[in-house]
């Protein structure tokens, strides 16, 4: 018996598509990148309104929103028989979109974001292929390793503030952005695994929390978030950014060691978070005032 394949409407493609790069994390890295961008001191180079000043900007940003959007579409790839069972709305197990035009997807935003990056400068370029790569292996192989998939969470999170510095041509200040937030989101993660230990145990997911058990991982996660901290004054100390940057940053440190002051996980989320969020404005205030 012969069953004719389903034809999936254009319309539906492009949704799905949307839907494969979650279009609001994406859109999330093209911020970040320009969050980089004013921090390196790009932004004094667009006062003039000129687009050849703004082309680094939005080439990197672009670049950015692609790559991680094919992140998420190659992830969903790997996903696919496991989405079956738990996320059954996904545009793959929905029936919105074939496994080989997701894959398909997923690479060709990834060679559009590697090729934008060329346009940029050799930095970007050799920046947008690593975490190409990395956002590769994450899906295929690190997501369920025990320490590596925080790992490689943490590195792109705070990868694309470096990746807006390089747009800038002055990365190093962006360094320090890529220290705090590597540190603080991956002690975040590794005590939000403390948190979902349960539920992790019935998903059969091994995590960091599950081999070294609650309290070492609550010992590691704290150290990381400490480390955060004790790293932040550097730019100050250093010279590359002023006495309006240490004031706030001191605040974010405040609420990483309240993050921790109590064995808390629920708290600590919330409280990293907004650390985290306090670092970022004491980054952009450093560099605008």
């Amino acid at each position: 018996m012969y069953i004719r394949p389903m034809k999936i409407k254009r319309p539906m493609m492009i949704n799905a598509i949307g839907r494969l790069m979650r279009l609001e994390n994406s859109a999330m890295a093209g911020i970040a990148v320009l969050v980089g961008f004013i921090v390196a001191g790009g932004s004094g180079g667009l006062a003039g309104g000129n687009f050849e000043n703004a082309a680094p900007l939005i080439l990197a940003a672009a670049s950015a929103f692609l790559i991680t959007g094919a992140g998420n579409a190659i992830n969903d790839y790997f996903d696919r028989e496991i989405d079956r069972r738990n996320a059954p709305h996904r545009p793959i197990p929905a029936g919105m979109i074939s496994p080989e035009d997701a894959l398909a997807v997923s690479v060709a935003l990834f060679i559009f974001g590697v090729v934008l990056a060329f346009f940029v400068n050799i930095g970007c370029l050799l920046l947008a292929a690593l975490n190409s790569l990395i956002l590769y292996a994450y899906a295929k192989h690190l997501k369920g390793s025990i320490l590596f998939g925080n790992l490689g969470v943490s590195y792109l999170t705070g990868s694309t503030f470096v990746y807006g510095g390089l747009a800038a041509g002055n990365a190093l200040v962006t360094f320090f952005l890529f220290l705090l937030a590597f540190f603080a989101n991956l002690g975040r993660e590794i005590i939000g695994d403390v948190e979902d230990i349960l539920g992790d145990k019935k998903a059969g997911i091994r995590t960091m929390a599950m081999t070294l058990g609650p309290h070492k991982s609550w010992l590691a996660g704290s150290a990381m978030i400490i480390l955060a901290a004790l790293l932040s004054p550097l730019p100050y100390l250093m010279g590359l950014l002023g006495l309006s940057y240490l004031i706030v940053v001191l605040a974010a440190d405040a609420l990483f060691v309240a993050s921790v002051a109590r064995k808390d996980a629920r708290r600590n989320q919330k409280l990293t978070k907004i650390g985290i969020l306090v670092g970022l404005i004491a980054f952009l205030v450093g560099a605008l005032v």
